[in-house]
This record gives structure tokens, C-alpha cells and sequence, in this order.
């Protein structure tokens, strides 16, 4: 297989946590291209620095693009970076939206604006940003084509955590419901779109929602674990079982 008929994959916040697993794990495989997105220098450095020991599968590659969701990117922008690193790949298999914010974990009653326009801007805006960056691409997709947005439990409204949830909780939950909306608008074309809880990973994000919620353990899930998890749920997803669903990383469906 040539790399320019790779199964290709773009994954957003892959430096570091589960964008790291999952840009590991995929990069291993053969016959896969990754472009993985980082947010500046200093991150790209990183990720290179990362992958350096990972054995690369037969005819697989790494592309590296930085893009800064602190503010919302236009897609014609994304798809303009995207073109000027990554030449020549003219379809898209899977968009995985990992990158994410995590602004404290506060009671509702007392989550400030600023938390919220931030938490909104990179959690909610910028996934549904890349994905009408790539859909053209992925309408290209000799599959059907994948979006994944990495969610978190704490959006969930039916079964609200008995944890405050800031402003993290309702920019996941409205981007819960983008993502359920790109399902439903475009069956036609054959997309399958689901929101992904990875579980409560032993990340920086994780740690960081252990120590606001006052856990004195770590949350209970590896990041090796939730990588073969959520891979197994992506690999397996189709319009029949999780197309337009709140999936975890044990591939049990969540309710919204």
C-alpha cells in the first residue's frame, strides 16, 4: 500500500494524554497516515520527541499541523494550513476531535463567563469548525467516513455526575448535541458520528478533575487501556450501532 492510498486519520490535541496513545497506537499500524494536530512549536517539538520510539508500521507516516483552538479557526484557515503541510491527500477516514479545555470545576451557581466562553470556544466551536474543514474530504472517504468527538460523562444531562461540572459539562453537552445533529443531517452521505467518552483517564485532565473534586486516588482508567478501547469502538462503528450515539470507551452507550 502507498502512502497516498493510506487510511488516513486526523486527530486534533495529539501531543500529549490520549492524543498521544491514540497517534502512537494509530502510527503503528500499517498503510496509516496521521496528521495530527498540536496547538504551537514547542508542542510539534514534542509530539516528534514522543514518537521517536515507536516502531512505524510498514508504509505509515506522521504529519504535524499546529492549530490553536483558543479562539475559533475558520475552516477555510484549517483547510489552508492542513493543504500546506500535508500535500496531496485528497480523502479523509476518520476526524478525531480530541483536543480539549478543562476549566474548573466549579458549581453552576458559580461558573463565570470567562470560563465559559473559553471552555465553549475549544470544547463546542472548534470541533464542529474542523469538521466542515474536512467533510469535503471526507465525503472522498472510499468507507463511510468517521467523526469522532472525544466527550467526557460530566456532559451528560439525563445522568448529570454528582460532581460539579463547571463550565466543562455544558460545552460538552452542546457539543453533544452537534455532533448528534451531523448524524442525523447527513445520513445520505453515509457519516457515522458519535460522541466518545474515553472514561476517567490517568491524564493531566483527569488528575487535574481528581484534585477538584477533592479524589484522593487516581481516576481508574490508564491511557493504554483507553486507547485499545476507544480504537476497538472507532474501528467497529457503524451508522447501525453508533452512529448518532454517546458511546464509552467499553463501547456501552451512554444516554444524553
Amino acid at each position: 500500500m502507498t502512502a497516498n492510498r493510506n487510511k488516513v486519520y486526523v486527530l486534533t490535541g495529539a501531543n500529549r494524554g490520549l492524543g498521544l496513545g491514540l497517534t502512537e497506537t494509530l502510527l503503528a499500524r500499517p498503510g496509516t497516515t496521521v496528521v495530527a494536530s498540536v496547538r504551537n512549536p514547542e508542542a510539534a517539538a514534542s509530539l516528534k520527541s514522543e514518537i521517536e520510539t515507536v516502531t512505524v508500521g510498514e508504509n505509515s507516516v506522521l504529519h504535524i499541523i499546529e492549530l490553536d483552538f483558543d479562539s475559533a479557526i475558520p475552516p477555510k484557515k484549517i483547510l489552508h494550513i492542513f493543504a500546506a503541510i500535508v500535500p496531496g491527500i485528497s480523502h479523509v477516514d476518520v476526524l478525531i476531535c480530541n483536543a480539549g479545555f478543562a476549566a474548573p470545576m466549579t458549581r453552576a451557581s458559580l461558573t463565570s463567563a470567562e470560563a465559559l466562553r473559553t471552555s465553549f470556544e475549544v470544547n463546542t466551536i472548534a470541533p464542529l469548525m474542523v469538521f466542515q474543514a474536512f467533510w469535503p474530504l471526507m465525503q472522498k472517504s472510499t468507507s463511510s467516513p468517521k467523526l469522532v468527538v472525544i466527550s467526557s460523562s460530566v456532559g451528560s444531562i439525563a445522568e448529570q455526575e454528582p460532581v460539579p461540572g463547571g463550565a466543562y459539562g455544558p460545552s460538552k453537552a452542546a457539543s453533544n448535541w452537534i455532533t448528534k445533529a451531523l448524524h442525523s443531517e447527513n445520513e445520505a452521505s453515509g457519516l457515522v458520528a458519535f460522541s466518545l467518552h474515553p472514561g476517567w483517564v490517568q491524564t493531566r485532565a483527569g488528575d487535574f478533575a481528581a484534585k477538584e473534586w477533592g479524589y484522593s486516588g487516581s481516576p481508574p482508567v490508564t491511557v493504554d487501556e483507553s486507547v485499545k478501547g476507544m480504537l476497538e469502538v472507532i474501528d467497529g462503528a457503524t451508522r447501525e450501532n453508533f452512529s448518532g450515539k454517546f458511546v464509552t470507551q467499553t463501547g456501552e452507550i451512554l444516554p444524553w
